[in-house]
């Protein structure tokens, strides 16, 4: 297999997509091979770099090998996205958020075929948070979880794909039948149940994201904290998500995945 590690972006125009470009430049392992987008996009039939609306049609085009997608284009395509890199046979990285239930199956099908990772949020301290957030609720068991999370005033869904993970993670450790995530607590009689999961979304100025986990004990507070100070940290991983997928047998992933390969095991 070649050392080089090539690419196609979809959403190559939006924010984050561009940062996903600017990626692939300061990498010397990485190339970009092709890049999607639904509008502004043409490239010549011989054009090195692969461009169009379509990726079926820009994947089939692309000849270089391993071959990696990272799709990070707005929610209502990933389900079409999936599906034409499982019948081209490309690995493919998920980072859409607001996803709906059909694209989640098309996930798990095209998982049958080739290798899928799936994260709301690419930033690899965001995964450590939400592994160290599981086994917090699994030492604090009869703690109160409250999931507080902070974003730009332009963020469209709510609450963000980060604090459902997070919440998920308290979830994960403790018992499933005895949890409740409260979304938001309005009216007169809100009172806190055994096993309720709080999450508030506060939106406001141009923080980029910031996500605080607190579990609340007789005496005690712990809190676990994710700041994101700079954007580029999500195509860093959205890069290093790409790298480790084309390793990786069919099958669903998630950025966990990556981190627990880091992770240096006693010999």
């Amino acid at each position: 297999m070649s050392k080089m590690l090539y690419v196609v972006v979809v959403g190559a125009r939006g924010r984050l997509g561009r940062l996903v470009l600017d990626e692939v430049q300061f990498r010397t392992e990485v190339a970009l091979a092709g890049a999607v987008n639904r509008s502004g996009l043409t490239s010549d039939p011989d054009a090195v770099v692969v461009v169009g609306p379509d990726i079926a049609d820009v994947l089939a085009r692309c000849s270089n090998r391993p071959l990696a997608v990272v799709d990070v284009a707005t929610p209502g395509s990933t389900a079409h996205n999936v599906a034409a890199c499982a019948a081209a046979g490309v690995p493919y990285v998920c980072a859409t958020t607001g996803m709906q239930d059909e694209d989640n199956v098309a996930l798990d099908i095209a998982s049958n075929t080739i290798p899928v990772l799936v994260a709301s949020n690419l930033s690899p301290g965001a995964h450590l948070v939400a592994l160290l957030t599981q086994q917090a609720a699994q030492v604090m068991l009869d703690a109160d979880a409250e999931v507080v999370e902070i974003h730009h005033r332009k963020k469209k869904d709510a609450p963000s794909g980060t604090a459902l993970m997070l919440a998920e993670a308290i979830v994960a450790g403790r018992s499933a039948s005895t949890s409740r995530m409260v979304r938001s607590r309005d009216g007169g009689d809100c009172t806190r149940e055994a096993g309720d999961i709080g999450i508030v979304a506060v939106r406001g100025g141009d923080v980029v994201g910031e996500h605080t986990v607190s579990f609340f004990a007789e005496g005690e507070r712990v809190e676990l904290v994710h700041k994101v100070s700079d954007r580029r940290i999500f195509a860093t991983g959205a890069i290093d998500a790409a790298s480790w997928i084309v390793k990786q047998a069919p099958g669903r992933y998630g950025m966990p995945d990556v981190l627990k390969s880091r992770l240096v095991r006693p010999s």
